[in-house]
């Protein structure tokens, strides 16, 4: 009698680590499709007297990151009104006025400037590949500053970086989804206060500062 509740403790525990391993493996196999969504808090600063214009185009708008690792595949969708979200928010929060531009043809169009922001591609490690539990995913920009004659003032490169711990999300099944869904909250939000600190007095290029104090006095 022992020796048969051993066998069955036996066999129940080899099941029970095999259904295990499974689905870990399970997990670790079906890489992720995620579609973000963000809230982004307005800056609390003293904005700049100005009407900009934000070109979205439609690649921003509708930028998906399709990413193969193995047998595995990622893809991340960034746009859903994501990008309208960070740009209008910094924008919104930095400047006096905010216009949506449906295109960079100006004619009839009274801003002070403009603000074309591009994603120029996405880099995005897991656990598996940095070999230190995380889920890092970096949005790279570009983001440009057109005079109201579309002549380019300033571009910048903006690289907003977010990550999570694999262990946050689950152990038996690891939740890859809501992992990777979370660092690239955090990379979104991590690119939208870079946009704000760029237009710091210690940080903004000259040509920015000359931009900004000459409409500023044009406005007074």
């Amino acid at each position: 009698m022992k020796s048969m509740i051993k066998k069955v403790l036996v066999d129940w525990c080899v099941r029970a680590t095999c259904l295990s391993a499974l689905f870990i493996l399970w997990g670790c196999a079906s890489g992720a499709h995620v579609i973000p969504s963000i809230s982004i808090p307005s800056p609390l600063i003293e904005s700049f007297p100005l009407t900009v214009g934000i070109y979205y185009s439609a690649e921003l708008k509708d930028y998906v990151h399709e990413e193969p690792k193995g047998r595995q595949k990622y893809v991340i969708e960034l746009g859903g009104g994501n990008q309208e979200q960070v740009f209008d928010t910094c924008y919104g929060g930095l400047f006096e006025k905010t216009v949506t531009l449906e295109s960079l043809d100006l004619t009839n169009v009274e801003v002070d400037g403009i603000f074309h922001p591009e994603i120029t591609g996405v880099t995005l490690t897991t656990p598996a590949e940095n070999v230190r539990d995380y889920y890092e995913v970096m949005v790279h920009y570009t983001i440009q500053l057109l005079d109201p004659a579309g002549n380019e003032l300033h571009k910048w490169s903006v690289n907003g970086y977010g990550r999570v711990n694999r262990h946050d999300y689950g152990s038996v099944v690891e939740r890859t989804s809501d992992a990777l869904e979370q660092a690239t909250e955090n990379a979104l939000r991590d690119a939208s206060t870079i946009i704000i600190e760029s237009f710091n007095p210690r940080q903004r290029p000259v040509v920015v500062s000359n931009w900004l104090n000459s409409n500023r006095s044009n406005t007074e």
